[in-house]
């Protein structure tokens, strides 16, 4: 399917149906006026059947895909490229549009990336959005797949409980994670993230208690190593670890010990220039979702390739639990 081929929004029937229950999607529906083209899309188009789409027995899960820090739900800016490239590549193995669904979530411009941090809203409307997709497909198990930010956010919403914020506490609700077959986390960041141990970034909010701080670890005869020009270096050696007060949030979520999905799948790249070239924080692999039932480690890709350009692998790993290794990403 060419790149233009599918709606670049939400479609008639699916915010239809989101209005039918508006307080509970209040939400998604922002998310579709806001960010008008490129925003969402997902749901049942013209010359789709809803008996043939929507009832259980299509031989598809619908898949829901939540992006990253400053990215768009479609192809929005050189930086915020979107999930076209998996839409497409799902299109040509059958999938429809009533079974992809996606949205955007904060601001699109990846100038102020490091003003941001997660939020009750955000974490709450992308668990609606989820709920939604359920209720709307009508199907046992869905899949999810998270890029960066978006994967703590999805994880998160699915989960559930309660996540005590610097400014009050957010109440999810009992865990969904009954309802996810596969969750795959492509280049998050469960321990923080090393580039916040800079002198310069830690008051930013993006490497807040309520985001990616990597905390203090003492190294030798530094007192405070977050303190020294080397700390981002000592954060990222694979010879260096030690308990630190990493991210209040991130804290909070890996302590409930609770499984986001059936299967779950981490992945990351060596050579991610957001995540640093040994995806390590204080000797924690930080894309490493705990309880991970697969990992896969790529070696050359960005933080932003490692999304776009495996979408066949992101497709194999919802329907087949594994990949196949032989054949090469995408360039």
């Amino acid at each position: 399917a060419a790149a233009d081929a599918f709606p670049q929004r939400f479609s008639d029937h699916f915010v239809q149906f989101l209005r039918n229950n508006p307080e509970h999607n209040a939400f998604a529906l922002q998310a579709f006026e806001l960010y008008k083209d490129a925003g969402t899309f997902g749901g049942i188009v013209d010359d789709e059947s809803m008996e043939d789409e929507v009832q259980p027995r299509s031989r598809h899960d619908p898949v829901l895909f939540v992006h990253g820090n400053q990215e768009s739900a479609l192809s929005f800016s050189a930086t915020a490229t979107g999930w076209n490239r998996q839409i497409e590549y799902f299109l040509s193995k059958g999938y429809s549009m009533a079974k992809l669904h996606g949205l955007t979530h904060g601001h699109r411009n990846v100038s102020v990336a490091l003003a941001n941090r997660f939020t009750c809203e955000i974490i709450r409307g992308v668990r609606n959005h989820i709920e939604a997709v359920i209720h709307y497909s009508q199907a046992s198990k869905i899949d999810v797949i998270s890029h960066s930010m978006g994967v703590t956010i999805a994880r998160a919403a699915i989960i559930g409980g309660t996540i005590k914020f610097s400014d009050g506490d957010c109440h999810l609700g009992k865990s969904i994670a009954s309802k996810v077959d596969t969750f795959l986390g492509i280049a998050g960041a469960h321990y923080g993230v090393c580039y916040c141990a800079i002198a310069h970034l830690m008051s930013m909010n993006a490497c807040s208690n309520d985001a990616f701080a990597t905390g203090i670890c003492r190294i030798g005869n530094d007192s405070d190593a977050r303190m020294t020009d080397l700390a981002p270096v000592y954060c990222a050696n694979p010879d260096v670890s030690c308990e630190n007060n990493y991210s209040s949030v991130l804290k909070q979520i890996n302590d409930r010990n609770e499984r986001c999905g059936d299967f779950i799948v981490s992945t990351w790249s060596l050579k991610d220039e957001i995540l640093g070239g040994t995806n390590l924080a204080w000797g924690k692999k930080t894309s490493h979702i705990p309880d991970s039932d697969l990992t896969i480690e790529y070696g050359d890709l960005t933080h932003l390739e490692i999304k776009d350009l495996t979408s066949r692998h992101q497709y194999e790993l919802i329907n087949a639990h594994d990949i196949n290794v032989a054949a090469p990403v995408s360039r």
